[in-house]
């Protein structure tokens, strides 16, 4: 069964007067209280659950109408859940013009998606359902080239302009990083019906904002510290804890399902490794640990929504024909961080290698499919459009998928089983939208409960 649900958002503020009260304790004192006060639990507008005949919710029938087709054609759930199956592919919005789109993100429970419009004067972050009953407008920004958030913390290569807009589990409110048109990026926090407010506010970069998947909290990357590192804050602005402090470049956090622990890039412009930082106790963390330790870069760390695996890009130890080296995708049981010494071993690293030659998606990281058992991904072949292609990390059997698009890229998989990417039409790019049968309702996440996450 799969709720999908949206929250009428309360805004509560707590003053506490002691100077002894760790970061992490207001955020537990501020969800306890907006429990007690039944501000938080939420009033299910949509309740869906898969049966035969009958696979997606209603607001995916009005924008996906060939469901219906699939319906009649597959009548139970065990042949619609059966193999890879591409059912529609639409774009977002129909609407023509001079501008890309870009930049995605799904909410929680797959009704939201978040994206950008960009044209040669001004950049808008919006927000939309494909219900088409919802559509907000974040902010406009001139597009004046000022500079990018990843300079000097990644290759130039790769730089781009990112809002990283992430959803609370809850799916009402959301987080994004922007340079507000005045040059110093901070971190937003919004909801749906709510205008925004920047939280831990400074005169650095903040940014690659990640929500915590169990509490008001966010981590974010900030330069406040002189070179780029790892911080928490919650969702109000309370509460700011650094968890990294050395001298390396600390970039795109993401969390463990539990909340627990976050993993991480670091390094320098050239060349990043994986690390790992837990929650202790309250308020407490442990000093970094270090995951990786290969001469190439490995960057884009994403934990799987079951927790037991973390997906990432490294380069190719090998040159390429053109002279470069490209990116490869790869895939590390957590279990390996209690089985094996830290960090692990190149040579066993390497044997994590689920796909060569991949597009690097810096905006998105590698698409876990929502049963954990599938990653989406572009394959790099500008002869066949940079096609989307699916991995099985139980066989490692790799399947095209056949969107008919070109030159596609920044691919995420809602909970419904809906990709998202952008593709090139013309000479612009624009958001498309695959309905596929690998929505948690069809496909169980199933977790072998005598296996415990191990970081």
């Amino acid at each position: 069964m799969i709720l999908v649900t949206r929250y009428y958002r309360f805004t509560i503020n707590i003053v506490i007067i002691s100077s002894f009260i760790s970061c992490q304790y207001l955020g537990d004192l501020r969800d306890k209280l907006e429990a007690r006060l039944g501000l938080r639990q939420g009033v299910p507008l949509t309740e869906f659950q898969a049966r035969d005949r009958d696979y997606f919710p209603l607001f995916l029938k009005k924008f996906f109408p060939k469901i219906y087709d699939f319906e009649h054609i597959h009548r139970d759930v065990v042949s619609a859940s059966a193999d890879i199956q591409i059912i529609q592919v639409k774009r977002l919005t129909e609407k023509a013009g001079r501008y890309n789109e870009a930049n995605l993100s799904w909410s929680a429970d797959g009704v939201y998606l978040g994206y950008e419009v960009i044209d040669a004067s001004k950049r808008q972050i919006l927000v939309k359902d494909l219900g088409d009953s919802y559509t907000k407008l974040l902010l406009k920004l001139s597009n004046s080239g000022e500079n990018r958030f990843l300079e000097g913390m990644t290759k130039s290569s790769i730089h781009a302009y990112n809002a990283g807009l992430r959803w609370s589990k809850d799916s009402t409110r959301y987080a994004f990083m922007s340079n507000g048109g005045i040059g110093v990026y901070n971190i937003y926090v919004g909801a749906v019906g709510e205008h925004e407010k920047i939280i831990a506010r400074s005169d650095s970069k903040e940014g690659f904002v990640s929500w915590s998947p169990v509490r008001a909290e966010l981590g974010f990357v900030s330069s406040r510290s002189g070179n780029g590192d790892i911080y928490v804050v919650e969702s109000g602005g309370d509460g700011l804890c650094r968890l990294s402090n050395d001298d390396d470049v600390d970039i795109f956090p993401d969390w463990f399902p539990d909340g627990n622990a976050i993993v991480y890039a670091s390094g320098n412009a050239l060349d990043h490794d994986l690390k790992l930082v837990r929650r202790i106790s309250r308020g407490v963390w442990s000093r970094p640990i270090k995951l990786t330790d290969w001469s190439v870069d490995e960057i884009r760390p994403i934990v799987s929504p079951n927790g037991l695996s973390i997906a990432f890009y490294a380069e190719d130890e090998v040159m390429n024909e053109f002279g470069s080296r490209s990116w490869n995708l790869h895939v590390i049981p957590t279990r390996w961080i209690s089985e094996y010494n830290l960090p692990l071993s190149s040579k066993l690293v390497k044997k994590s290698l689920v796909a060569r030659n991949v597009m690097l998606d810096i905006s998105t990281g590698p698409a876990f499919s929502p049963d954990s058992r599938k990653i989406f991904y572009v394959k790099r072949n500008e002869r066949s459009f940079n096609p989307i292609e699916v991995v099985n990390l139980d066989t490692g059997h790799i399947r095209l998928l056949e969107t008919k698009t070109k030159m596609n890229r920044d691919v995420m998989i809602s909970s419904l089983g809906v990709l998202s990417f952008r593709a090139q039409e013309g000479a612009w790019d624009r958001v498309y939208l695959a309905l596929t049968n690998q929505g948690e309702q069809l496909q169980r996440l199933e977790i072998d409960k005598n296996i415990r996450q191990e970081y």
